[in-house]
């Protein structure tokens, strides 16, 4: 199959998730469907009855407060998520087109270019198969706990940490309504946090493949100047063959342009959704765990479980991004520029300067999405859960 068949079924998959939630991304205009005010109402509900009931809860006791608000996190990252979706529509339906035209001009110029759309299609599908798992068998753990144990010794305990007023538990009915409501949400969190999950990691690796194309481009360019040199040898003073360096050097740096244009592209689209997932992951993270120090808490241990995951998916591809933009740089070095011509040599120069400089994924303009902000925020919760422990004792 070839590759811009193959990454145009992914971005037609990634969109009819979206479209479930109401949501269709390659539509001309976003319009607002019966699905989308669901959509809508998840965190609405979340911030009506879920805050309400974590600050009754504190004023009992500062523990069930925290055992309340663990799913805060997934409020902030949910909200961002759909805003920012409804606000970058357009820019995030052309960013996929542009993806697929990429692919179907650049399948056809040569075979290592094909290798190389195909690497990054397998690539995107292996993050979707391992954060679809995760997904999958989260949830589906937190909807299945309440009723296993509500039928293993009648144990009534609730999806998201929150009761409706006027719905009492003791209540056969009221326990029901509450765990349907409860079950709305965390179906339409969890298919929305998967999209969108989607949505930003096809975006983000999409900038690994074109700095692969941009190694091949480079890898040529470079081998038409040892060409240069070599026939420099074996010609009159003078007299060597150009090999067409002066179009592949313009090619070359017309792709670093494009290169350099869709990681903007990406950072000014998807900045405040990634800044929110890793955030607001650590924020669940600090309280899921602060609250699993106090005592064994189910489904906050679950919680954390997601919460973790998906930080760790986030940052292990923003490393693999930096690490991108590191080879482009390296792939730039390695060019035999002293092959160039005087007025070949300063269009380079330009080019490998504005290389230094690639716009890198920042978070709230000072972390950058790597692993090592990652480790950084694990070390901030332990200290912190370290502190909140000495002070309760």
């Amino acid at each position: 199959m070839r590759p811009s068949v193959r990454i145009h079924k992914l971005v037609t998959n990634i969109n009819y998730y979206a479209k479930l939630l109401g949501l269709d991304l390659l539509a001309p205009r976003l319009r607002f469907v019966f699905r989308t005010w669901i959509t809508m109402s998840a965190p609405s509900s979340y911030l009506i009855f879920g805050v309400s009931w974590a600050f009754r809860q504190a004023q009992q006791h500062w523990m069930d407060g925290l055992k309340a608000s663990i799913m805060l996190g997934g409020l902030i990252n949910g909200t961002t998520e759909l805003l920012s979706v409804i606000q970058n529509h357009s820019a995030m339906r052309n960013m996929m087109n542009y993806t697929i035209e990429i692919f179907a001009d650049y399948e056809s110029r040569g075979a290592d270019y094909c290798a190389a759309l195909n690497f990054g299609v397998d690539r995107m599908l292996k993050i979707r198969r391992i954060i679809r798992i995760g997904y999958f068998l989260s949830f589906f753990v937190m909807l299945a706990v309440p009723w296993a144990l509500l039928f293993y010794d009648g144990t009534r305990v609730t999806v998201m940490q929150y009761e409706i007023p006027g719905l009492m538990l003791e209540n056969n009915v009221g326990y029901t309504l509450t765990y349907l409501q409860h079950m709305i949400v965390a179906v339409v969190g969890g298919l929305g946090f998967y999209t969108t999950d989607l949505l930003v990691l096809l975006a983000l690796v999409q900038i690994l493949t074109f700095a692969h194309i941009l190694q091949l481009k480079a890898n040529v360019l470079n081998d038409a100047l040892n060409r240069k040199e070599q026939s420099r040898y074996e010609a009159q003073v003078g007299g060597y063959a150009d090999n067409g360096i002066q179009s592949l050097l313009l090619d070359l740096i017309k792709w670093h342009q494009l290169f350099v244009a869709y990681c903007r592209d990406v950072e000014n689209t998807y900045h405040n959704m990634i800044a929110a997932q890793v955030l607001s992951s650590a924020i669940s993270i600090l309280l899921c765990f602060c609250v699993n120090l106090n005592g064994f808490h189910l489904i906050s241990t679950i919680y954390l479980f997601v919460s973790t995951y998906s930080m760790l998916v986030y940052c292990v591809v923003g490393s693999q991004t930096e690490y991108a933009y590191d080879q482009v740089y390296d792939s730039l070095c390695n060019i035999s520029w002293q092959e160039l011509r005087a007025d070949q040599r300063k269009l380079f120069g330009l080019m490998l300067k504005e290389a230094q400089n690639t716009q890198t994924m920042i978070m709230i303009g000072i972390l950058p999405l790597s692993m090592r902000t990652a480790l950084q925020i694990t070390k901030l919760i332990y200290s912190i859960s370290m502190m909140m422990m000495r002070n309760r004792n």
